[in-house]
């Protein structure tokens, strides 16, 4: 048996990280283990109780390790690191004000150790941040049985800094952003994210979005979306008001960028290169809060600074990639023991009045990604792997901006039962109590043991109650949420989801259909709490044979012509939003005839389909968001109109009955346009 054992990595394992965590057992008396890389500087780091945990720096290829102890013990690894430089990266910046000092907040005592506190330093260290957030993240990842996978940033061929040989070869790209605000600018009180009497708390998230665009390529780019994590180089401990300007803790974005911000307030306490990242996380130095902020009052020394502030910056770049806040994990605050992923002994913590985990640190005591993160990265463009292009089960498009298939719809069954739908594939199903996620359901690809993702999967109330923390139920037994998660489309959440699958089925009888012709609401998509509701519009799909859509840059309206019969569908007159719709007998032009039903506004700006004979209405897809944005008619014989309205609006959704069902009529809020759509189909 060896005398060094690896327990998270095999010899001649590929990877797809320049930054890799490797634990290990040395069943020898040393204590200290030196890594030796052919083409890097060596690495020490520490062993306690038998145990070690090295970070160490990659190089494309293979990579030859020698793993010494300080007694002599030795062993092998051989590592293939491969860049994959496909996938999205994270743009990481540095946003200056016009006229910044180019000096970040730093005591005294870590100028002297460090000498300065200038731009070239915060470079280096925002740097060697980066690399312990990718190391970090591809742990998770491979503990969660999901290989190995972490986000990249963008890299420039340059004197690299992180090993303190200046060495070229490819390293963290930082963006210099500067500013047309100035100092004063930036720093105002009014849009200090911390100042509870702030104007404007979120200000800075503007002024980082717009400096990105005038930045230029790549974040103008009006067809593909990016992503940058920003960090205010003139964030600032005002000791005077207690607060901490010109910084706020943000994440998330648009279509065209997705974006975290941060301040740098805590960087002083950050590593400049490998060699320090132990060193700096067992550095138990007191904060001197007459020079630097102690942050929620969570740093009261340096090593507790950097696991707090680094761990809340990936916590927002975690916004960035999609995720929310969670009970637990990196995107609650358990960060604070962010500095256990890399050491097997833990330093004072004034927080805690205590030394902590106790050696070895083992992985039940770091900090981690929630599961839910997991899922959700598994099936981000920006931690694809190149097998996954081949894997039916992760449908990849390779970039953010085409993740435009269908989120998934639910159709309640009655007996407290639903139908949720989605083309692409569910791959996990949330339920929500309150703010978290308390429980869920997941489809992993067969390639990660699990079932793949379903296109319908049938759910019953009392099955997803049950998966619900037995303390919860009696507050959210009865008004849980869920969230469905689909292949490449946004997530579909679903409010109050006891109250939606308990639906009753309407009469039809009064909308012109047989005594004993039921209905069944879907759900709405858009924004059910704008606009007036319209009450149902009834459309007998066999007889309708012209669907004219009003529409501009939002869905207008919809009216559906009918053969003339005295079978066509009656509608009772309903008001709202000072509009009538009612039954159109004999609204004629050169192209209609017969009566009409008007679901929505009639406006000037019209297209029509017209159906050909024994072709009916099966369904509808709609681009939503904060309305409709578009709708798309499905017909029996497999036909798609066009995309009416805006066709690169909001997110996609489909409107369709379960199997052998038809559409009985239209639903929705309607206000200066259609805000919200779903439909009725056959109980």
């Amino acid at each position: 048996m060896s005398q060094i054992q690896f327990y998270n990595i095999k010899n001649g394992e590929e990877v797809h990280t320049p930054a890799l965590i490797v634990h290990g057992n040395i069943n020898t008396n040393a204590n200290s283990v030196q890594v030796h890389h052919s083409q890097l500087p060596p690495l020490t780091f520490p062993v306690n109780n038998h145990g070690f945990k090295c970070i160490i720096s990659l190089t494309p290829g293979e990579n030859l390790l020698w793993f010494t102890g300080n007694d002599n013990s030795t062993a092998q690894l051989t590592i293939q690191y491969v860049p994959l430089l496909q996938n999205p990266p994270i743009h990481l910046c540095l946003l200056l004000a016009k006229d910044s000092p180019l000096k970040y907040d730093a005591p005294a005592v870590q100028i002297r150790k460090e000498g300065g506190n200038g731009l070239d330093l915060a470079i280096k260290k925002l740097r060697t941040g980066a690399r312990i957030m990718q190391a970090f993240t591809n742990e998770q990842m491979v503990r969660n049985g999901v290989g190995q996978r972490t986000f990249r940033f963008v890299e420039e061929f340059t004197k690299d800094t992180l090993l303190k040989d200046d060495e070229l070869r490819n390293t963290v790209k930082i963006h210099i952003l500067k500013s047309e605000k100035t100092t004063v600018e930036l720093r105002d009180i009014n849009i200090a994210q911390q100042n509870p009497n702030a104007k404007d708390a979120g200000g800075l998230f503007g002024i980082a979005m717009k400096e990105l665009e005038r930045y230029g390529a790549p974040f103008n780019d009006n067809y593909n979306t990016s992503q940058a994590a920003v960090m205010f180089m003139d964030s600032h401990w005002d000791k005077k008001l207690k607060l901490i300007t010109a910084h706020a803790a943000l994440g998330g974005g648009t279509n065209k960028i997705k974006l975290a911000i941060f301040g740098s307030h805590g960087l002083y306490s950050w590593p400049t290169c490998f060699q320090d990242i132990v060193p700096y996380f067992l550095d138990d130095t007191r904060a001197s809060t007459s020079e630097v902020a102690n942050d929620c009052n969570q740093c009261g020394t340096h090593w507790e600074c950097l696991a707090i502030t680094l761990g809340a910056f990936m916590h927002e770049i975690g916004h960035l990639l999609g995720c929310p806040h969670q009970e637990n994990g990196v995107m609650l605050r358990d960060y604070m023991t962010l500095n256990r992923s890399f050491l097997t002994k833990e330093a004072y913590s004034l927080r805690t009045n205590s030394y902590g985990a106790q050696s070895p640190i083992y992985p039940k005591l770091e900090c981690t990604w929630h599961r839910l993160d997991i899922l959700r990265f598994l099936y981000h463009p920006s931690f694809a792997l190149p097998q996954d292009f081949y894997d039916p089960q992760l449908l990849r498009p390779g970039q953010l901006d085409h993740w435009k298939y269908q989120k998934a719809t639910l159709f309640p069954m009655g007996n407290q039962t639903a139908s949720i739908k989605s083309e692409s594939g569910i791959y996990c199903i949330e339920i929500i109590c309150g703010e978290f996620g308390k429980a869920h359901l997941e489809y992993l690809p067969k390639q990660h043991g699990g079932v793949g993702p379903q296109k319908e999967i049938l759910v019953t109330l009392d099955q997803l109650r049950s998966m619900i923390p037995p303390a919860q139920v009696p507050e959210f037994g009865n008004k849980f949420n869920i969230k469905v998660h689909s292949i490449n489309a946004a997530t579909a959440e679903f409010t109050n989801f006891p109250e939606i699958i308990n639906v009753k089925p309407i009469s039809m009888k009064e909308y012109g259909f047989g005594n004993n012709v039921l209905g069944v609401k879907s759900t709405l998509l858009g924004n059910a709490n704008r606009g007036s509701p319209t009450g149902l519009v009834p459309i007998k799909v066999e007889q309708c044979y012209i669907v004219r859509v009003y529409h501009g840059a939002a869905l207008d309206g919809i009216r559906f012509y009918a053969k003339d019969t005295s079978e066509a569908p009656q509608i009772p007159p309903r008001t709202y939003a000072g509009k009538v719709s009612s039954i159109f007998k004999g609204a004629k032009d050169v192209m209609t005839s017969g009566p009409s039903v008007l679901f929505g506004k009639e406006t000037a700006n019209y297209s029509d389909l017209r159906l050909e004979s024994n072709e009916y209405i099966t369904g509808f897809n709609v681009r939503a968001g904060a309305w409709i944005d578009a709708i798309q008619v499905i017909t029996s014989k497999g036909r798609l109109s066009e995309m009416f309205g805006s066709k690169s609006g909001g997110s996609l959704g489909t409107l369709t009955p379960p199997p052998n069902k038809k559409v009985l009529a239209i639903y929705g809020n309607v206000s200066s346009w259609v805000d919200a759509v779903g439909i009725v189909f056959e109980a």
